[in-house]
């Protein structure tokens, strides 16, 4: 073949590692057919770069003190956003000397796809609506947080300095001993059944891609609000698979994360919310202020109000469900046919 390839991914007994192999295999195939008569360098950005202590940053540099040059260079960012910076990204150019670069997956570019929504479109619990649809509500919101990046702590931080910390259910997971931990008690062990894996990454929530998880809380609770995995505005949006859980379980969202997402959504064909709250500039306003300002005026209503505000929803919601499932068909050709 005319592809070298660069990359470590997910370990085997961790969920997407087997997704990911065959999104890089797919790629390669793809190259060699469009560009078989090229010498092509493939890299796989999942803990690629010079901060990683997996030694692909040093192969590649041992490619170009072995005088490898390359004629395209492809980088691919699947279950990750693009992490390398301006000038890392700088330095892979250079070290390939490859005369045109290509950019695939969670890049703003002609080649972008998102990994996550044909694998979710598979795998996720099927629900019938009777099960899901919210008719009794007994949570403002719901909020969980496996990971405790900056931006979910601080986020949690502020609902307690607020007073609506107990208006909706928040989980809160920990690295160290001493890190503010917040669970309603579940085990990873739970969630097997559903297909996630148990014990990944053990920050003491239980991992769940696929599921709505708690449905003691799913079916009585009105707002999603994701923990996105960026906080700060990059140059190449990343959606990643929670976005998504509010669509297949039929609720309004918004995104402590980052705002150019909800254009991103709608430029896809998806419905958002804001318009129900526009006193409130959730898409352009401090994240965490006008978040926590939504909650106090879901606060003021009556819970009537909030349901009757649903039930006008609903057509859209039922249509976010129904556009996922051709969504994902569409990213899944999109990675299937790059180079078309």
């Amino acid at each position: 073949m005319s592809v070298t390839f660069i990359g470590v991914g997910f370990p085997i007994s961790h969920d997407y590692s087997h997704e990911e192999r065959s999104c890089w295999d797919s790629i390669s195939r793809q190259i060699d057919k469009k560009f078989s008569d090229q010498q092509n360098l493939l890299i796989s950005l999942t803990w690629f770069g010079p901060q990683f202590d997996n030694n692909e940053w040093n192969n590649l540099i041992e490619l170009n003190t072995q005088g490898m040059v390359f004629d395209n260079l492809f980088v691919v960012a699947t279950v990750d956003p693009p992490y390398l910076n301006i000038t890392e990204l700088q330095t892979v150019k250079n070290l390939s000397q490859a005369l045109k670069v290509y950019y695939l997956g969670n890049f703003d570019s002609p080649h972008q796809f998102n990994f996550f929504a044909p694998i979710i479109a598979e795998k996720f619990t099927k629900y019938d609506e009777k099960d899901i649809v919210l008719r009794r509500l007994k949570y403002l919101y719901v909020n969980y947080n496996r990971k405790p990046k900056d931006h979910r702590v601080e986020f949690v931080n502020k609902l307690k300095e607020t007073g609506v910390f107990d208006d909706g259910i928040v989980t809160l997971g920990k690295v160290n001993e001493n890190d503010p931990y917040i669970s309603i008690g579940e085990k990873h062990e739970t969630y097997l059944e559903l297909g996630n894996r148990p014990e990944v990454w053990n920050f003491g929530i239980p991992q769940d891609y696929y599921s709505l998880h708690n449905m003691a809380v799913w079916k009585h609770v009105f707002l999603y609000i994701n923990g996105a995995t960026e906080f700060n505005p990059i140059n190449d949006l990343f959606c990643q698979q929670d976005t998504f859980k509010p669509m297949l379980g039929l609720r309004p969202f918004v995104i402590n994360g980052v705002q150019r997402t909800y254009r991103w959504l709608r430029h896809h064909g998806f419905k958002t919310f804001n318009h129900y709250w526009s006193h409130i500039d959730i898409e352009n306003g401090p994240v965490h202020d006008t978040i926590i300002d939504l909650i106090k005026y879901l606060k003021s209503l009556e819970s009537t109000e909030i349901l009757l505000m649903y039930q006008d929803m609903l057509p859209e919601l039922r249509y976010n469900k129904d556009r996922f499932f051709e969504f994902a068909q569409e990213q899944k050709y999109r990675m299937e046919n790059l180079f078309v």
